[in-house]
């Protein structure tokens, strides 16, 4: 370093010492300081194209795929007969979320390389994050004819098999993986989730331990072991590993700064209790509350805006505010209301002893619209049968036009309830007499008070798994809960033994039989509604 620092003091303006600096600080393990002085290299010699290389190189190690991709632009530009730069700005885009231009990348890499393993990897990570799963299995394949022996591409066949729901497959595939390259953490987690899928449960939990002995900070493992230990209702355990949804980056929680995290104790002062998630974790989770408050009657609740209507009535001693407002300046603590339950559901006695309902619709508002829909005192059913959210909403989802049987039950009418934009499949499934009762007009998506009022008038309500079956539950309507087999079974219904919730007593689940088929299962639901 002191001859670096010689050099310097002799031409300060030399970037060849900065580059080579940064070569020597980067070998001895100081990534932000060999960044720093190629920085000063690139300022100031814009056309440096080797220290380009290295910061675009350095930049992808330390996760920073923005700043690495400019540079790779930039590299392109002056050299695009390289198909490494080629590969490594896919990546970079890839990370970034441009997907289409990732493919771009690859593809021109392969041109110059046409079996290049690691523009096939990316090719089949891209296509992968685009839902595109045939696609990325193929590309794993190809990968795979290429370099039969790199673990890499046995991961990628099975992350594709896996989100196929071709579960004895990926397995194969992962132990593969495993097998080429025993310290694969993610391969170890990845055949961890795919046995809990087959509902191998010691296979499962070992898979995730080793992941974990491999990786200590691994917190998706974490993560997944704790939902796998909340299916097979080990509380105390599953909230444990449930805690680790702090260290995954892609959920976006982060304790409020100076203000203590609340560890179930008495406490002195107003506890902040913050919704995380989606709606129908704010919901399910709010089911706590009113142990919450025989403990801690002074708690403001923060949640998603459309909520707090509808849980300023159902909680009238709470201060309820939206997310996007500050909270109180003294609050005492805080706490995400996913954390909650560890403190309160530890066994099944305590779902059991839980109050439900714990939302209330505005009545007023519900009797109007029981009286518009069914003036001669028809049987109301609200119908909903599609999921909107996460990679899992096609598996969640029914196609309108099978459900087609409950517009046939006699003296009964049929309500939308069904959130998003549905207007041609509700147009098409008119085109076949599938008529709705359209007496009251809520808008689904805003108005979540609405939807309250719209859910407390029906008489029961048929439902795919989604928000709507939340916010029913909460209300403590009757609810007939149509659940695929295993992809996309979240695990508070997955925890579901038989044909009821512990979360929500008033909901009767339905189970595939085989993953994709809804025909049993609708008949099922249909049998129930006509005793």
């Amino acid at each position: 370093m002191q001859a670096f620092a010689a050099a310097l003091a002799l031409d300060a303006k030399d970037p060849e010492v900065y580059f080579n600096r940064a070569n020597f600080r980067f070998q001895a393990g100081q990534a932000q300081e060999a960044l720093a002085d190629l920085d000063a290299a690139i300022k100031l010699r814009g056309s440096y194209l080797e220290a380009r290389s290295n910061r675009a190189n350095l930049l992808v190690q330390l996760g920073d795929f923005a700043r690495a991709e400019k540079d790779l632009d930039y590299l392109v530009g002056k050299v695009s007969n390289n198909p490494d730069i080629w590969v490594a700005l896919g990546l970079a885009k890839h990370k970034v979320g441009k997907q289409r231009e990732a493919m771009q990348c690859n593809e021109r890499a392969l041109k110059l390389v046409p079996n290049h393993p690691d523009a096939l990897l990316n090719s089949s990570s891209a296509t992968y994050d685009q839902g595109e799963y045939p696609a990325a299995l193929a590309w794993g394949d190809k990968a795979i004819a290429a370099t039969p022996s790199r673990a890499e591409a046995h991961y990628a066949r099975a992350q594709a098999l896996m989100a196929m729901s071709r579960f004895d497959e990926a397995l194969v595939a992962y132990s593969r993986a495993i097998e080429l390259n025993p310290s694969y953490a993610e391969a170890w987690m990845g055949r961890g989730l795919t046995h809990a899928r087959l509902h191998h449960l010691s296979e499962a939990v070992g898979d995730y331990d080793r992941a974990v002995a491999l990786r200590p900070d691994y917190d998706e493992a974490f993560f997944n072991k704790g939902h796998l230990y909340l299916e097979h209702r080990d509380f105390v355990h599953g909230w444990a590993g449930y805690e680790h949804r702090f260290g995954m980056t892609s959920l976006g929680l982060v304790n409020l700064p100076e203000i203590p995290v609340w560890d179930g104790k008495p406490l002195a002062g107003q506890l902040l209790v913050r919704g995380e998630q989606g709606l129908g974790d704010q919901i399910i989770f709010a089911s706590v509350l009113p142990d919450l408050l025989r403990q801690i009657p002074n708690v403001c609740l923060q949640l998603e805006p459309r909520l707090v209507p509808l849980f300023q009535r159902s909680f009238p001693g709470v201060a309820v505010i939206s997310k996007d407002k500050k909270p109180p300046a003294d609050v005492a603590a805080q706490i995400f209301i996913g954390s909650l339950p560890q403190f309160f559901r530890k066994s099944a006695a305590d779902f059991a002893a839980a109050q439900v309902p714990y939302l209330k619709a505005d009545p007023e508002k519900t009797a109007a619209m029981r009286l518009a829909l069914a003036p001669n005192g028809e049987k109301i059913i609200g119908l909903n049968w599609r999921s909107f959210r996460n990679k899992y909403a096609a598996d969640k989802s029914i196609e309108l036009k099978d459900l087609a049987p409950f517009f046939a039950l006699p003296n009964c009418t049929v309500v939308n309830l069904q959130y998003g934009d549905i207007k041609d499949e509700v147009r098409a499934a008119e085109a076949l007499g599938l008529k709705f009762n359209k007496s009251v007009s809520v808008d689904l998506t805003r108005d979540i008070d609405g939807v309250a009022s719209l859910l407390d008038a029906c008489d029961v309500i048929v439902s795919a798994s989604n928000s709507t079956t939340h916010i029913a539950g909460a209300l403590g309507k009757p609810v007939l809960l149509m659940l695929p087999y295993r992809t996309g079974k979240l695990w508070y219904w997955s925890e579901a033994k038989g044909e009821g919730s512990l979360w929500y007593p008033t909901i009767k689940t339905f189970h595939q039989s085989a993953q994709g088929d809804w025909g049993g299962t609708i008949s099922n639901v249909v049998d129930t509604l006509q005793k």
